[in-house]
């Protein structure tokens, strides 16, 4: 016989993980359970997306451990990077603002990171990356993250709009087969000569069941 799991049930199963673990982003994520679980959620949760996240997490805490200024995460959908960049004892991160051009993003985004909203250490924003003028900022970003640049139609043109020697942190991917993707690179030295950075600092690549993640970090 089928039974479905209640919602509270999820939110216990949550805190509980959250009290084995210590890791608050488990409560957090316990609590947007609770209210209100977007129906995608999951998606942003699951094993790849995270797996690609803590990669990142782990590269910049390598490489940049101090950005010299706010962090913007662009395509940030629901601000999961933003919690794990904020949570990080490794890095030290005064601001994460998270971008993403769907409205809905922002208020799950700031539910999520409501701890740090409190702080005043993230903001959400609903906007077009691609229509953004990052130098026109105050205070100017110390790092821009855009970890869909699969999905651009001409990534060396939105990078030529950056200010010359801005910090950032790329990601694209080989997957071809999924109709969004519209810059997708064939390996890394593919991505390092679509980005055309001035500085590369970092640049790996994480192979999943479907696809090759890549990733660039350096300065535009």
């Amino acid at each position: 016989m089928t039974q479905t799991t209640p919602p509270d049930a999820f939110y216990d199963i949550l805190r509980g993980v959250a009290a084995l673990t210590g890791n608050p982003i488990v409560g957090d994520l316990a609590r947007l359970v609770a209210e209100e679980m977007p129906a995608e959620l999951w998606i942003a949760f699951n094993h790849k997306q995270i797996g690609s996240k803590r990669w990142l997490v782990d590269a910049l805490a390598q490489v940049l451990p101090r950005p010299q200024g706010p962090v913007w995460v662009l395509g940030a959908w629901y601000g999961v990077l933003g919690a794990m960049l904020l949570g990080d004892e490794r890095l030290a991160i005064g601001e994460v603002v998270s971008l993403d051009l769907d409205p809905a993003c922002a208020p799950v985004a700031e539910r999520l990171n409501r701890r740090h909203l409190a702080a005043g250490r993230f903001r959400a924003l609903t906007g077009d990356m691609m229509a953004l003028d990052l130098a026109r900022q105050q205070p100017a970003p110390g790092l821009v993250i855009n970890t869909s640049c699969e999905h651009l139609p001409d990534v060396p043109g939105w990078l030529a709009r950056l200010p010359a020697g801005l910090p950032v942190l790329l990601q694209s991917n080989d997957y071809v087969r999924e109709p969004d993707h519209l810059s997708c690179v064939a390996s890394l030295d593919a991505f390092t000569a679509q980005a055309r950075l001035s500085e590369v600092w970092f640049a790996g690549e994480l192979a999943t069941r479907n696809y090759t993640r890549f990733m660039l970090i350096g300065r535009r």
